[in-house]
């Protein structure tokens, strides 16, 4: 039987690799390419933060957990919205007991409303596994109460959330808004938790392109889900 190697055992292989050349030289290029990002935008880059002892921020989210490694921390305010970029790497153990080595370049937005919006994670299908493996207390819900939500929504994405918000996540996120996110967001997952939007897509090494595009993307949701909950507070 394959065991599985203990969480000290996980980072010190982990801590070892980011140490060979190759992998220095790709990361100095990713740091350059996400400096250039937030000098354009005006946002503040601080580079590698430690979990246990820097004073930021900590980026939470399914993707948190005692063993990730978060670096390229960057801050700033775009278009109104506090908004972090993190780059975040994990060893995770799946649900079959294998591991699974996962590279997420991470945006959040703090969204403004103070309607209490549900935890809800919207997962590209190809990404099930890792959330899975990280998160238990939600359940996959089939959205159409009101009105039916498009084929390929469905066919790309999961909504998870509490059953009992159902109804509450499909005024925050109409279809409507689900097509959008079908069309253009392209492998990304989201997540809102304590009114907080994520989004997540894997790559290692990003472009100055897909950060943008997830900025772009990130910030429309953003927006979206304001507009949405200002309406929900207003019928109250």
């Amino acid at each position: 039987m394959n065991r599985i190697p203990s969480t000290r055992s996980r980072v010190l292989r982990r801590a070892f690799r980011h140490m060979l050349p190759g992998h220095i030289v790709k990361s100095s290029l990713t740091r350059r390419t996400i400096q250039r990002v937030a000098d354009k935008l005006g946002f503040v880059y601080f580079g590698f933060v430690s979990q246990r002892e820097d004073d930021h921020k900590l980026v939470r989210g399914h993707t948190v957990s005692a063993t990730h490694i978060d670096n390229h921390y960057t801050l700033g305010t775009l278009h109104g919205y506090d908004t972090t970029i993190v780059t975040r790497n994990d060893v995770i153990v799946t649900r079959r007991a294998t591991e699974q080595r996962v590279h997420w370049l991470i945006v959040t937005f703090d969204l403004h409303t103070r309607y209490d919006i549900p935890h809800i994670y919207i997962g590209h299908q190809s990404r099930d596994e890792a959330f899975n493996a990280s998160y238990e207390e939600l359940r996959a819900i089939m959205p159409g109460t009101y009105r039916p939500y498009d084929k390929k929504f469905l066919e790309d994405y999961t909504i998870y959330t509490s059953p009992s918000r159902t109804l509450d996540v499909e005024q925050i996120i109409p279809p409507e808004a689900a097509n959008v996110v079908a069309s253009r967001f392209h492998g990304a997952s989201i997540e809102i938790e304590d009114n907080i939007v994520y989004l997540y897509i894997e790559s290692q090494h990003p472009s100055e392109v897909l950060i943008e595009k997830l900025l772009e993307n990130g910030l429309w949701f953003a927006q979206v889900v304001d507009g949405n909950a200002t309406i929900m507070t207003q019928s109250i």
